[in-house]
């Protein structure tokens, strides 16, 4: 006999069918692996079915933002949901802090007008090949993830002028990294580089490198003079950042204890009226 499965759960249909089986084969009961293809299937409809979180940011992108900015940052997410290929007006996309293990290839296909992507802080490992479709971007953000190699298509992003690759699982970088003409910012620190390729000393724009937390045996020198001058651009905002807050402490301190003096003298002087007064 004929059997529906119906993606809401069980269907009215489906009921109605079980039971014109029912007399037609003789009175069958409704059984145990019906019941939980049942509950399985209402619960991939809630899985499937879009949060309020998510209906709030894509209403908001489309109303507020003009259609050309997202933010799904911090939402839980296990996959990118459908309805963002459809907002093909897109500039920036925040996915940051989720648990995504994979980027579509769709999506790739339909952002073509994306300037910046976001995908920090997630589970992936790996990128599909068509991320090249996304011929506009200019800044993605991969940090804290779990990539061991990033795709060919990546080094045929034309317009790519800033890459965060830190704290992943690289083991190798490829030479057509060089490929990126306009890169501008290179972070790949907390990897397991040991080779940086000869090619990279081919990008001419590039102005910040950071390579540190690897094991580097072998890097071009103009790539470790931009790395080392990164190092050295932070550990001066770190000692300024320090001796700032040691100013502001100072002042804090001095303020507190300005305060204490200042209680302590109007105790001494309340003290020596009170004094003054037992002697009249």
């Amino acid at each position: 006999f004929l059997f529906v499965l119906c993606p809401g759960g069980m269907s009215e249909n489906k009921k109605k069918l079980h039971s014109v089986n029912s007399t037609l084969e003789g009175d069958v009961p409704f059984s145990e692996e019906d019941n939980e293809v049942d509950l399985a299937n209402q619960a991939l409809a809630g899985l499937l079915e879009p949060s309020d979180e998510i209906v709030n940011a894509l209403a908001d992108c489309k109303t507020r933002l003009g259609g050309i900015r997202l933010n799904m940052g911090s939402m839980n997410l296990a996959f990118v949901p459908f309805e963002v290929k459809s907002l093909t007006d897109l500039r920036i996309l925040n996915l940051r802090d989720n648990k995504l293990t994979m980027f579509p290839s769709d999506v790739c296909a339909a952002l073509n007008e994306l300037e910046e992507l976001n995908l920090a802080k997630n589970e992936l490992a790996y990128l599909p090949e068509n991320i090249s479709a996304m011929s506009n971007l200019k800044k993605l953000q991969l940090s804290r993830n779990q990539l061991k190699e990033l795709p060919m298509g990546l080094f045929g992003l034309p317009a790519l002028q800033e890459l965060r690759m830190d704290n992943n699982l690289l083991t190798n970088l490829q030479g057509q990294i060089a490929d990126c003409h306009v890169l501008r910012t290179l972070v790949l620190s907390n990897n397991f580089l040991k080779v940086i390729p000869h090619r990279m000393s081919e990008l001419k724009f590039l102005v910040k490198v950071d390579l540190s937390g690897n094991p580097i045996d072998q890097c071009p020198p103009n790539i470790m003079l931009l790395h080392q001058k990164n190092e050295l651009l932070l550990h001066k905002s770190k000692r300024k950042g320090l001796i700032k807050r040691s100013h502001v402490l100072k002042k804090t301190m001095d303020e507190e204890l300005g305060r204490i003096l200042l209680e302590e003298q109007r105790e001494i002087d309340d003290s020596n009226e009170r004094g003054g007064a037992m002697d009249d």
